[in-house]
């Protein structure tokens, strides 16, 4: 019996090696019609224990798989009349498409407000004092091979005033 539970760990965890190592770079996308068993066997040098395993539970390792848009932040403290970049290091073996990204404003506890929707804001003089920060929606592929993955966001910064730089330039 203890060799068999052996046995059965070691192929266990063999299977979840290949399945993690080979599962990114080698993504097919769901397509209807086509079964996940028929997509794991496709993948070049997947075993069929292996492609059992993907076929039994493929939305865990779609899941898995989902594009991650890690250490999101801004490029500077955010000032009136001075451009802002949302920074972020993607995460992901496919090549980003169209990732969706926005500036949220909040000038109360609960009153939460998106502002801009481009990688780049200009803060106005209406925000000033108002505590804002960049969100990341990361997004691979397109049709029906399309995979977003979870919106992350900066940390709460307060917009300063245009101060010296602003009034030198």
């Amino acid at each position: 019996m203890g060799h068999l539970t052996f046995a059965t760990l070691t192929r266990l965890s063999g299977a979840l090696l290949m399945t993690w190592l080979a599962g990114c770079s080698e993504y097919q996308a769901s397509t209807p019609g086509v079964s996940a068993a028929g997509q794991a066997s496709e993948r070049v040098g997947t075993p069929p224990s292996v492609a059992a395993q993907l076929a039994a539970a493929p939305r865990a390792v779609e899941t898995r798989m989902r594009p991650v848009a890690a250490a999101v932040a801004m490029s500077a403290t955010p000032k009136v009349g001075q451009v802002v970049s949302g920074t972020y290091r993607w995460m992901a073996d496919w090549p980003e498409t169209h990732s969706v990204h926005q500036w949220e404003a909040a000038s109360g506890p609960t009153r939460i407000r998106v502002v801009a929707r481009a990688r780049e804001m200009m803060p106005s003089a209406g925000l000033r004092g108002v505590r804002l920060r960049y969100c990341v929606k990361p997004v691979m592929g397109t049709g029906a091979a399309r995979l977003t993955g979870h919106k992350t966001c900066s940390g709460w910064t307060t917009v300063e005033g245009a101060g010296a730089a602003g009034v030198a330039g």
